[in-house]
């Protein structure tokens, strides 16, 4: 393997070790390692998660069709990988906030959205850096901060997502009064 595979790796286990230990329970209120959910949040999130693994293939089709066009898709390397991991992530977290399945009942929201800034600033810093510095190509395909991009705008739309639920539920809220 490649030097770059391994610190690939390595940083992914590294990612998984903070997320867990560390993220997790600081965002939870009473400290605990799981988010807890309601039956009807269970439910809705066992939906959230079909329609993000449907997509994901649906995503994959797509893929294989450009690829035997012989479209763009050689440009996309490892990351041909990556792009449908992020659209199922980002169709499951969508269907799960407009089923009000994503925010847990012991999530500390205020602690939650400064983590995702934190973690959306992180990786569109990287993103940004590897673009000027001319390193999101490598031999004429997508490098692997393309990654950190994409989970960059990844936690942004989650964060619209959230605000525009919030309105939501707001109007709501105020329309029943």
């Amino acid at each position: 393997m490649k030097t770059n595979t391994y610190a690939w790796i390595a940083g992914i286990i590294v990612g998984i070790i903070i997320a867990v230990f560390v993220v997790l329970r600081f965002m939870n209120k009473d400290g605990a390692i799981k988010t807890k959910y309601d039956e009807r949040q269970l439910k809705a999130r066992g939906k959230a998660y079909k329609w993000g693994m449907w997509s994901m293939v649906i995503t994959l089709v797509v893929m294989m069709l450009f690829e035997m066009e012989g479209a763009f898709m050689s440009s996309l390397g490892f990351m041909s990988y990556f792009i449908p991991i992020i659209v199922g992530i980002v169709v499951q977290v969508s269907y799960s906030i407009f089923t009000d399945a994503y925010v847990g009942l012991n999530t500390n929201m205020t602690r939650y959205i400064v983590m995702m800034i934190v973690i959306s600033a992180f990786n569109l810093f990287v993103g940004v850096m590897a673009i000027l510095h001319g390193q999101m190509l490598t031999d004429g395909k997508l490098a692997g901060a393309f990654s950190n991009l994409c989970v960059g705008l990844m936690f942004i739309v989650i964060a619209i997502e959230l605000i525009i639920k919030k309105m939501i539920d707001g109007r709501e809220e105020r329309d029943a009064e």
